[in-house]
């Protein structure tokens, strides 16, 4: 039987096709061998599925072919006609099965809405084939005080215009409408109310779906002070699921707080997206995801967030499983008063390009101002750590400035993967729990690089394990704290940090830990009371190599244990304190050298063929240099000279680091080499 070749929108008779189709059902009743009619079955499988709308949808874009029954079967109100009004009508279908358009459509066909356009004044309606229907006759959306316009069943439907006294609200029944779906394609719609949220979501049972079409420029916008039926505001609110899509431009303004608001899951998988909020930018109760994460190209995606006096990107749900953000893909940018993502219970990021910029609005004393924050739940007093909190970074690139703490968490951190590059007023990275850097093997060194440019302190965390990758610190005080400081400004919230020490009760050699096990870290500190790596608990090197310019390098108020690795001390022109006891392990070589050197120079440690093991820029002056180095016993330290070889990647041109390749030139330094443990 020949298949039927034309599509949607040409008006093409299938008399023959129905006489044909008569015959069959004939032969079908006479010798039940050939597949009965059933109105809507696409493809002839004898029941009315999704899969049917889908092979209509095909077919009319000119993907697929259908059979001439398929055809016969999707001319859902016969007129010999297949377009997108037969798509709508066999969708209608799909969702409430109980209600089967008849073969004769009634006049009320005509009367679904699937475009609607604003004024200043009014609202003009039309349906699939583009005629304009009275708001009092129209099947599926209400018209109140001119400008206020309901969706009341699910669909798919064009909105366009520009009205500034208007609304566009979805209110779908749930129990008519289970798994009902609205969807609105924004084709260039400027929409703003003083009075309530100009986009307001009441109900839908499955999810509101905002698609800012390829080409058009949208922009909504809210007043200054209003109260919506859900007592909040918010430019776009919705009370129910919502998710944002599209190639287009979308503007929010959040005049009288927050931007985008969703009391339930909030996904925005592509689009331009623009908010600006005098509070929150965009709030996801439940969680705010950002990039869908069965895509692979996130070019499509752009966020941009300001705000005047609130978070840029926030999930305050408490309950079991909500207070989520994640991160999978996109290029996001966030100028926040306050933090500019905070998450009640959980943070994570899986790839995507985040940039977080330093407010320039002036912060009360009391307000905090950090970059990504998990806030941690806590009990009824507001003062006992209960769950959450956490932090998780597996890949993509974070640009963080903050006048807080880059990365803070009430819980645990782990940074697994990724590119970082952050400078902070205060600490860079601050755990109330568990730090993690790394998850790979100890000589993986690229799996997250870390370049702090700034900081009061580096890392802070009960406990410190860095496993792997690199890490580049410039810090004032510590570069690495497990459970000290006298750091008071570390968390603005219940627990954390505590002036001269950890917490009230537990002292300064409590079980804490800083291990240092695998990767490669720089720590350049300032002179002074200040340490590359300092613990309050023990100190255990196992590999890796880790280089502390610090007028103590290596501070340790517990037990102290070199297993292997390397490591290296540049204690500049000051002291050495707080070496404490030393605990385990066993040290074959330790190198020596008494050198003068100024700030900036380059330092290599080398064997006796010249081949590098490690060299690094010293960020002070050099009066003696310590290595503790197991393997190379005959090492030997080596000033100025040129490194030939490939440097580990430092996110940092003017600190450049090589554990490979061969040094020519410099100034072999004088020095000895014992088993003595310089701590």
């Amino acid at each position: 039987m020949k298949k039927m070749t034309k599509r949607a929108n040409t008006v093409t008779s299938f008399g023959m096709a129905m006489m044909m189709a008569v015959l069959i059902t004939s032969q079908v009743n006479a010798a039940d061998t050939a597949t009965v009619s059933m109105q809507g079955d696409a493809n002839n499988d004898q029941s009315v599925t999704i899969a049917d709308a889908i092979s209509l949808a095909k077919y009319l874009v000119m993907q697929d072919t259908l059979s001439e029954q398929g055809a016969v079967n999707c001319d859902m109100n016969s007129d010999n006609i297949l377009n997108g009004i037969d798509l709508t009508l066999l969708k209608r279908l799909i969702l409430n099965p109980v209600v089967t358009p008849p073969v004769t459509p009634p006049a009320t066909d005509d009367h679904w809405i699937t475009a609607i356009t604003y004024s200043e004044q009014s609202v003009a309606l039309f349906n699939a084939m583009g005629t304009a229907i009275a708001a009092d006759t129209a099947e599926n959306v209400t018209i109140t005080d001119n400008t206020y316009v309901t969706i009341t069943q699910p669909g798919e439907y064009d909105i366009d215009g520009n009205c500034s006294q208007g609304q566009l609200n979805i209110n779908c029944d749930k129990t008519a409408y289970a798994a009902g779906q609205v969807t609105c394609n924004l084709r260039g719609l400027t929409l703003s109310n003083s009075a309530d949220s100009p986009i307001y979501v009441t109900a839908i049972d499955d999810e509101f779906v905002l698609t800012v079409k390829n080409g058009y420029t949208n922009t909504i916008s809210d007043g200054t002070a209003y109260t919506n039926a859900d007592q909040g505001v918010g430019a776009i609110y919705s009370c129910d699921d919502m998710k944002i899509k599209g190639q287009g431009t979308l503007i929010v303004n959040g005049n009288c707080e927050d931007g985008i608001v969703c009391k339930n899951d909030l996904k925005i998988w592509n689009g331009d997206i623009q908010v600006k909020a005098v509070d929150d930018g965009i709030r996801g109760k439940d969680s705010l995801r950002i990039g869908d994460p069965d895509d692979t190209d996130y070019t499509g995606l752009k966020l941009t967030v300001n705000t005047s006096s609130g978070d840029g990107l926030k999930s305050n749900g408490t309950d079991a499983d909500t207070g989520l953000i994640r991160l999978t893909g996109g290029t996001i940018v966030l100028n926040a008063f306050g933090d500019a993502i905070s998450a009640e219970q959980t943070f994570e990021m899986n790839g995507g390009d985040l940039t977080i910029l330093k407010s320039t609005a002036t912060s009360s004393a009391t307000s905090s101002a950090k970059g990504i924050k998990a806030v941690g739940l806590y009990d009824a007093a507001g003062t006992t750590y209960q769950s959450g909190g956490t932090i998780t970074i597996n890949g993509g690139s974070l640009n963080i400035h903050t006048s807080d703490d880059c990365i803070h968490a009430a819980g645990n951190i782990a940074l697994y993967g990724g590119r970082l590059t952050l400078r902070s007023d205060d600490d860079a990275v601050h755990s109330d729990h568990d730090l993690t850097i790394g998850q790979g093997e100890s000589t993986t060194l690229d799996d997250i690089v870390i370049y702090i440019a700034a900081c009061y302190e580096g890392f802070e965390g009960l406990n410190i394990h860095h496993n792997s990758g690199t890490a580049i610190v410039n810090s004032t005080d510590d570069a690495y704290n497990a459970a000290g400081g006298a750091d008071g400004s570390g968390n603005n919230n219940q627990g954390g940090w505590n002036p001269g020490g950890w917490n009230p009760g537990f002292g300064n050699t409590g079980n804490y830990s800083l291990n240092l096990n695998g990767g490669f870290a720089l720590a350049n500190v300032t002179d002074g009371d200040h340490d590359g790596f300092d613990s309050n608990g023990s100190l255990t090197i196992n590999g890796g190599y880790f280089i502390s310019n610090g007028n103590e390098p290596f501070d340790c108020d517990g037990t102290k244990s070199y297993v292997g690795g390397v490591y290296i001390i540049n204690k500049g022109s000051g002291g050495m304190g707080g070496m404490g006891g030393m605990g385990g392990g066993s040290l074959t070589s330790t190198v020596t050298a008494s050198v003068s050197a100024n700030a900036n120079t380059r330092i290599t440690l080398a064997d006796t063929n010249g081949n590098v093991i490690v060299s690094f820029v010293a960020n002070k002056s050099v009066s003696s240099l310590t290595a503790g180095c197991s393997n190379y016993p005959n090492a030997v330290f080596y000033t100025g000279g040129t490194i030939n070889g490939t440097p580990i990647e430092g996110l940092n041109d003017t600190q450049i680091c090589y554990i490979s390749g061969t040094i020519s030139g410099g100034t072999q330094a004088s020095g000895n080499n014992s088993s003595a443990f310089p701590w």
